[in-house]
């Protein structure tokens, strides 16, 4: 049972890996919240299942259990479902002790987590991923939040929200045998983004593994989450703010959110990352910066694993840079972007020519 502590000042918490974890899921918030109830925020999908085992072992630690249910779709990560949590934690009275256990993937996670910041200027959050993605990347970091619709349509990515770090972070890789296919391809995107980042060896571990995390064998799946959470462990307990070395983690995102603002694709997150890392090394490649292997050798880690490197279906280059004027970490309207300069190596580049990006675009599938 891996137990990564997560020493971040003033809010120090454990990141627990345990197959079967769920069932001592109750004891675990009682011995950090006690307290007499408890809100359930749920993935709808896995209510009936993983979300049943949850309740039932709070409900054997002593808690009053209140439940609110989401259906996890970037259109519902909104201002309105938060102000539906805030009235289900109303009407079953809760109050600012009572911790909130945010139960699915990201989607679930920040929208639960932003209530959690919150309501009554914050209760106790307790993170129970259960999307790969969300046991290797959006449950960590205490960044919470939803999206927020934009002049013209498009859709600005988690433009709000705070940090809130949660008191627990519990995964129990065993929900993962029950995920699709897909979404569990969703989560190894994040794993690349973190090799590519700090860990050369981690995409390594992740080809030579494919067979046994595709089977999803509990061992080495629970190394990989591991391995993962570990790299973005250490760079949030150096920047918890994001006021520098954390702005790493955004590696291939600008691209992605800016995929993400155009629904007829249906790309799923960890798919528009995937296309983002490609676009992202495109960019370096063009300055210089990075050899054509190296392009390479990441489009095949990302094709193996399930994932797209090209869209789907071809968006006007145009309509994607604008959609990347956007993103949130955008500076004095200059795009900054987190570009590969070297083997495990990243850097935060402002001031990249439009030309090159829009070229990098090209090459995964605009127009």
């Amino acid at each position: 049972m891996p137990t990564v502590r997560v020493n971040i000042p003033n809010s120090p918490h454990d990141f627990i890996i345990e197959p079967g974890g769920l069932e001592s899921l109750g004891q675990r918030v009682r011995s950090i919240a006690p307290y007499g109830q408890a809100m359930l925020a749920v993935d709808e999908r896995i209510a009936g299942s993983h979300g049943r085992t949850a309740a039932r072992s709070l409900s054997e630690a002593g808690y009053e259990v209140a439940e609110s249910r989401l259906r996890a779709e970037e259109s519902r990560k909104s201002l309105a479902s938060v102000r539906a949590m805030y009235d289900e934690m109303l009407s079953a009275r809760l109050d600012r002790q009572s911790p909130l256990i945010a139960m699915g993937g990201g989607i679930v996670g920040d929208c639960a987590g932003f209530a959690a910041a919150t309501f009554m200027r914050g209760v106790p959050l307790i993170q129970v991923p259960t999307t790969l993605l969300a046991m290797v990347d959006a449950s960590i970091g205490g960044k919470t939040g939803v999206n927020l619709e934009l002049p013209g349509g498009h859709l600005g990515k988690n433009l709000i929200g705070a940090f809130h770090q949660p008191r627990l972070i519990l995964a129990d890789p065993r929900t993962l045998l029950t995920l699709n296919p897909r979404d569990f391809a969703c989560g190894l995107a994040e794993s690349i983004k973190h090799g590519l980042i700090a860990d050369r060896g981690l995409i390594d571990f992740i080809v030579g593994q494919r067979d046994a995390i595709e089977k999803r064998d509990m061992d080495v799946v629970s190394q990989l989450i591991e391995r993962s959470a570990r790299i973005k462990i250490a760079i949030v307990e150096r920047d918890e703010r994001e006021s520098g070395e954390r702005g790493l983690l955004n590696l291939g995102h600008t691209f992605a959110h800016a995929i993400e603002s155009f629904p007829e694709l249906q790309l799923q997150h960890g798919e528009a990352v995937a296309i983002g890392l490609r676009a992202a090394s495109l960019c370096t490649r063009a300055m210089g910066l990075l050899e054509e292997a190296e392009i390479d050798a990441l489009s095949h880690v990302i094709r193996i694993c399930n994932l797209p490197d090209r869209l789907p279906i071809s968006i006007e280059t145009a309509m994607l840079m604008k959609a990347m004027r956007f993103d949130k970490k955008s500076l004095h309207g200059r795009l900054r972007l987190v570009l590969p300069v070297a083997r495990g190596r990243c850097e935060v580049v402002e001031g990249v020519p439009d030309d090159l990006i829009a070229a990098a675009w090209h090459e995964v599938g605009a127009r």
